[in-house]
C-alpha cells in the first residue's frame, strides 16, 4: 500500500514539474536598440513594444533606457518579444507620486499604460508630446531569428 501512495505522489509531482505556462514555450527574439530624439540620446525613456493584432503570439515588451539612449526589450521577465508586427511608443519618463513608482509595473506594458492613464501622465505626455509636435509612435517589424537591432528617433519639430 506504501508504494501505491509513493507512485501516486512522485505521479502529481512529475506532473506540476511538466506543465509551466504557454507563454513560456514561445520563442522570443532579442529586440536592441537605440533611441534618440533629434539625433541625440534620449536617457530615461519608456519604450513599449505593443503587438499587432494578426500576430501569432501576443507578447508585449517594454524597457526603459539608459543613459546613452539603449534599450533591451522584455515580456514577462524574458528578453524579447515574439517575431511579427509591433506599434512602439516612446515616451519621457514621468515620476509622478514619488521615484521609482512606474517599476512596479515596468515588465507588463498594458499595466503601464493603465497606471499612467489612472495617473493622468499619458494624457499630459502625450499632449505636451503633441504640442511639442514629437514623433513618438513607431511601426516596427520584429523578424524571425535570434536577435534584431530596432533604433527610432524621436523628431520634433
Amino acid at each position: 500500500m506504501r508504494w501505491v501512495r509513493t507512485v501516486a505522489i512522485l505521479t502529481m509531482t512529475g506532473l506540476v514539474g511538466c506543465g509551466g505556462e504557454e507563454e513560456d514555450h514561445i520563442k522570443l527574439v532579442r529586440v536592441s536598440g537605440t533611441i534618440t530624439k533629434n539625433g541625440k540620446p534620449m536617457p530615461n525613456a519608456e519604450v513599449s513594444f505593443v503587438p499587432q493584432s494578426g500576430n501569432k503570439d501576443s507578447t508585449p515588451g517594454v524597457d526603459k533606457t539608459g543613459p546613452d539612449g539603449n534599450y533591451l526589450v522584455k515580456f514577462k521577465g524574458r528578453t524579447g518579444v515574439a517575431p511579427g508586427k509591433y506599434k512602439v511608443f516612446v515616451s519621457p519618463a514621468f515620476e509622478v507620486g514619488g521615484e521609482g513608482k512606474g517599476e512596479r509595473f515596468k515588465e507588463d506594458p498594458i499595466m503601464f499604460k493603465i497606471m499612467q492613464e489612472a495617473r493622468g501622465t499619458d494624457k499630459k505626455g502625450a499632449a505636451a508630446a503633441k504640442k511639442a509636435g514629437e514623433k513618438s509612435e513607431f511601426d516596427a517589424e520584429v523578424p524571425e531569428g535570434t536577435s534584431a537591432t530596432l533604433d527610432f528617433d524621436v523628431k520634433s519639430s
